[in-house]
């Protein structure tokens, strides 16, 4: 699927649903690895969200792929969130805002853009103890960027890190 995506040949299959469903579906996926790992798991979903007409499949990967790094990031009795709201800046847009956040490692400023970048690992040391190829994020932005939305994230080291997308709210026609 990625290879297609590379080659700029991925297409959205749009299908309206309501993102706390989805959330609910990953944060229940997920909540084994956390809980073996001894962290706090919470979903906060506001009420009234406006429900999505966005590919679901994609969105649950993105959310997916943000939820295994938070836990895989965070050190045992640490703490993994996901949050998803009405989007209030104005350059945003209507749009419904995700955040996946966690009291991790965190990520140094200098490398905030380097972990969307394809094969990027910010620890490439052979001692380090995190496993990937360095894809998932930048699926993850791509995922995102076909719907018109954004994300991001926002990080300090021994803190942890909070990753925020966007998708932006659309009706069926």
């Amino acid at each position: 699927m990625y290879a297609r995506g590379a080659a700029g040949q991925l297409s959205l299959a749009p299908t309206e649903f309501a993102i706390g469903s989805v959330i609910e579906q990953v944060a229940n996926q997920v909540e084994p690895l956390a809980v073996k790992k001894g962290l706090e798991i919470s979903v906060d979903v506001e009420n009234g969200l406006s429900p999505l007409l966005a590919d679901r499949e994609k969105i649950t990967h993105v959310l997916s792929n943000l939820l295994g790094n938070a836990i895989d990031f965070t050190e045992p009795g640490g703490r993994v969130w996901v949050n998803a709201s009405h989007a209030t800046a104005i350059e945003l847009g209507a749009a419904v805002l995700i955040e996946v956040g966690d009291s991790g490692i965190g990520i140094a400023p200098e490398h905030h853009e380097l972990v969307f970048r394809e094969f990027a690992q910010v620890d490439a040391s052979a001692s380090r103890h995190h496993h990937g190829t360095g894809l998932g994020l930048a699926i993850a932005r791509k995922f995102v960027e076909l719907h018109d939305g954004r994300i991001w994230v926002e990080s300090t080291p021994g803190v942890g890190s909070r990753f925020y997308f966007t998708v932006p709210v659309r009706t069926a026609r």
